[in-house]
């Protein structure tokens, strides 16, 4: 009896003091190892998807479980306020180092509506940042700069950022409301390595080691997608169609097979979530998707705006079309239709696909080391979690010019777009 009574004791210990993985109102996983089995009884499945016999061939490994517990065990640290905060007052005046956003962001941590997480660290020994600011809620999650030289909406998220915080700590009345009724959830930077050497150039590499060091000079920067690994991080997501092509299908020109120095090219890495910018977002993603009420994907090339995905449900797609609509509204952005999606062709496996998996509930699959559902193609799965996803390419092409910035944050009303969606109420 005493025994049982100790061990009960230990047990009621480290469950009160363990540290919570996912912290949300509804849902939060803690790090000891009950809960840790209990999420993978939930979120994993060991049964062999049924219509497999579509897939031509994997080209990427999947993620092993193992890769998926340690992403949940090695909790990112949140970071302590200190400190009184100090207004912003940035507006484009110059291009931003990295350092420079981490000062901005640690600054914004000092207000009481903020919370900041240092998740993973990059092979440049960059951290990646997860900013939640609000109390609501509705979770609107945004995040940019997967690519490395797609640099501008890092700036424009910071700008936002900067004059959103300033207004609550002045004591406006309104968007102290809407922040108490609404939750941003922002990445600003997925690839700082990649937005440090876009913007600075060889010098700013710390490793001289890495791949990005050793081909800089037969590397095509205007146009660099990758990593300072050479993966394409967003085409690193472990989504169910990621790494691999389907029968009936041809391999698209864009994709690439190993680390490639041609621009244009999108290499997955030998196997999907195997970087730290996907692992960082992953976690990110996991902590808010149950909570989410709108997600931005936001990339640089055209002023278009992706939305929806064809092998998910129409209810999905309608609602992600309507977002797109409503963004467009105010930009007169370019709306694509569900023919500009691609699945099966090897260029799968984006942030945006992993996250529209998670709105209709897909499980990790231990015999494929991706998320999976019983089909791969006119999938009839529900949507359990009513959020759209879109990917807004702002801008025209890469720069690193921040007057085009600051033209396309309030001449092309992004700026408007942010805050309106502060008040949560933009999906009708």
């Amino acid at each position: 009896m005493t025994g049982k009574i100790l061990k009960y004791l230990i047990f009621l210990i480290l469950f009160l003091t363990s540290s919570n993985i996912f912290d949300s109102r509804d849902n939060y996983i803690s790090r000891n190892e009950v809960d840790m089995n209990s999420f993978i009884k939930d979120m994993v499945s060991d049964s062999i998807e049924s219509d497999t016999d579509v897939i031509d061939k994997y080209f990427t490994e999947g993620m092993s479980i193992d890769d998926i517990k340690s992403l949940l065990t090695n909790r990112p640290k949140n970071i302590k306020s200190t400190g009184k905060y100090e207004p912003i007052y940035y507006d484009f005046s110059n291009m931003l180092h990295y350092k420079d956003i981490e000062v901005m962001l640690y600054n914004m941590n000092r207000l009481d509506i903020v919370n900041l997480e240092q998740l993973y660290k990059t092979v440049d020994d960059r951290y990646i940042y997860g900013i939640e600011i609000g109390k609501g809620n509705k979770v609107i999650y945004i995040d940019a700069g997967i690519h490395a030289g797609e640099v501008g909406n890092t700036v424009i998220l910071m700008q936002f950022l900067s004059e959103i915080l300033n207004e609550y700590y002045t004591g406006n009345k309104d968007i102290i409301n809407k922040l108490n009724n609404v939750k941003l959830a922002i990445i600003p930077c997925i690839n700082p390595d990649g937005y440090e050497i876009y913007n600075f150039g060889k010098k700013s590499i710390n490793n001289k080691n890495l791949w990005i060091y050793e081909n800089y000079d037969k590397l095509n920067i205007e146009h660099l997608k990758s990593n300072a690994n050479g993966v394409d991080i967003n085409r690193n997501f472990p989504s169910q169609t990621g790494g691999l092509l389907f029968k009936k299908e041809k391999i698209m020109k864009s994709v690439a097979f190993d680390k490639s120095t041609k621009a244009g090219k999108h290499f997955p890495g030998y196997s999907l979530g195997s970087e730290q910018e996907t692992k960082s977002c992953i976690y990110f993603m996991l902590k808010h998707y149950r909570n989410m009420y709108a997600y931005i994907d936001m990339h640089s090339q055209g002023r278009v705006i992706y939305n929806g995905k064809p092998n998910l449900s129409k209810e999905f797609n309608n609602l992600s079309r309507k977002f797109a609509k409503y963004i467009s509204s105010y930009n007169k952005y370019k709306v694509h239709g569900l023919s500009a999606e691609e699945v099966g062709r090897g260029n799968d496996g984006t942030a945006t696909d992993f996250m529209a998996e998670l709105a209709h509930d897909f499980k990790f699959c231990l015999k494929t080391g991706r998320l999976c559902s019983s089909s791969y193609i006119d999938n009839k799965a529900s949507l359990m979690y009513n959020y759209p996803v879109i990917t807004m390419e702002t801008l025209t092409t890469y720069t690193r010019n921040v007057e085009l910035f600051k033209t396309e944050y309030y001449d092309k009303k992004l700026r408007d777009i942010l805050y309106d969606m502060l008040d949560g109420n933009f999906i009708k």
